[in-house]
């Protein structure tokens, strides 16, 4: 019995260790399935990671290389060309062009030009300046001329040159090339009025002060016309200029006049109403007269006081025709400062004493009297605005009136040929150079 109960514990013991045995066989055989999973999936990640890069190489290079036809394509082109080809395209082609342009389409325009002097009466004394000082004086008349100069490349004159002659609906039309036709360009900001120097315009000699006319038209008889035009209402503004100012000065005296004369009519009435009120004419006839007979009795009394000397003198100074001429000196002397109290003594229903009414009088006359004076420099003062603005008035000559050449000047041939050439040989040595370089 005990060695059958010791096999059978040997018996479980040895299961009992297979079975862990089993157990660990298993448990490692699911961590190695765990294990080559994970690494099967960083290995699918890392092929996924692969191919987009490659799709992403194979594509970029299928651009790059498609530059490199296209660019391939045209620089094989440009070398295909060779240098005649070449001069042929980018000199003679387009000399070619501008000769057509030039010589067939253009229109011609024949060019007026007249000298405008615009000068003062007051300026005739002034003109003969010599030395290196009066060469270096800048001309007086210059701000008319540059009002002038102006007005020609102004609106105004572009809206008075299309009422007389339609010219600027002429100039936008098909009777003008359509690189010199006026055209109102919206999307460049241009206007009519922005070109219209293509056909008239103005330049100042600073030196002299004389303003030269240029007008273009296709025709001579046109010029002429359109330059007389310009001259006219050139000429009406400045007479309208110098006119305004004229006015301006003239309108400018007669107030100071008239405010001059209402200041003597305003005195005047003061010293009117002065006279009324002290029922006195002219005071000082009064005072004057008062004075004078201060200056008659002071010379009786000192004429008695000088019997009374002689008197006492001659030793009857108590007799009684010395006393009778006593009293009289004294009654004299008494008239005397009556006559005095009547200068400082109120008088008449004013209350005013005479020498107040002395002082108001005397400065209503000095009002009246400045008044008149100021009305007197008022009508010299407009006497005189008026030579000075007749003086200053603007006077427009026509130095050199308008005359065309026998020929068109514009467009200028030869100039503009010349220059289209120089830019066409200009472009194609930079091209040739360019494919040297390449090549």
């Amino acid at each position: 019995m005990p060695n059958s109960n010791a096999s059978e514990e040997e018996r479980i013991k040895a299961w009992r260790a297979e079975r862990a045995r089993i157990a660990e066989a298993d448990k490692a055989a699911r961590l190695l399935q765990r294990e080559a999973e994970r690494i099967q999936a960083a290995e699918t990640a890392k092929e996924d990671r692969k191919d987009a890069a490659l799709t992403l190489l194979s594509s970029s290079r299928k651009g790059a290389s498609q530059g490199r036809i296209n660019a391939t394509s045209i620089s094989g082109w440009f070398s295909k060309l060779g240098n005649w080809q070449l001069f042929f395209a980018m000199v003679v082609g387009p000399m070619i062009l501008v000769m057509f342009y030039l010589f067939v389409i253009a229109t011609p325009l024949y060019e007026a030009q007249s000298v405008i002097a615009i000068t003062k009466s007051s300026d005739a004394g002034t003109g003969s300046r010599s030395g290196l000082l009066g060469s270096l004086e800048k001309p007086s008349n210059l701000p008319e001329v540059f009002r002038a100069h102006s007005y020609i490349n102004s609106q105004a004159l572009m809206d008075s040159l299309e009422a007389e002659l339609a010219l600027v609906s002429e100039l936008s039309s098909d009777a003008i090339d359509p690189i010199q036709r006026l055209r109102t360009i919206p999307f460049l900001s241009l206007s009519k009025s922005m070109q219209f120097d293509r056909f008239v315009e103005s330049s100042i000699d600073i030196q002299s002060g004389l303003l030269t006319l240029y007008v273009r038209a296709p025709s001579n008889a046109q010029a002429i016309s359109v330059s007389e035009s310009v001259l006219r209402n050139a000429e009406i503004q400045v007479s309208t200029l110098g006119q305004q100012l004229f006015d301006k000065r003239q309108s400018h005296a007669a107030e100071v006049r008239a405010a001059a004369e209402t200041q003597v009519a305003d005195a005047q009435a003061s010293l009117v109403d002065l006279q009324f009120k002290y029922q006195e004419v002219d005071p000082r006839n009064r005072v004057e007269s008062i004075y004078a007979r201060i200056k008659e009795l002071e010379d009786e009394a000192q004429r008695l006081d000088n019997e009374v000397q002689k008197a006492e003198i001659a030793g009857i100074g108590d007799s009684p025709q010395t006393s009778k001429l006593v009293a009289l000196e004294a009654h004299i002397r008494d008239q005397i400062k009556q006559e005095r109290s009547k200068l400082v003594a109120p008088n008449g229903p004013s209350a005013t004493s005479l020498n107040n009414l002395l002082m108001e009088y005397e400065l209503a006359s000095l009002e009246v009297d400045l008044a008149r004076e100021a009305v007197k420099t008022a009508i010299e003062a407009q006497a005189e605005a008026g030579r000075e603005a007749a003086l200053s008035r603007s006077l427009f000559q026509v130095v050199v009136p308008p005359r065309t050449a026998q020929t068109p000047i514009y467009p200028r041939k030869p100039g503009t040929l010349l220059l289209v050439m120089i830019i066409c040989l200009t472009c194609f040595a930079a091209a040739t150079t360019f494919r040297a370089a390449k090549t």
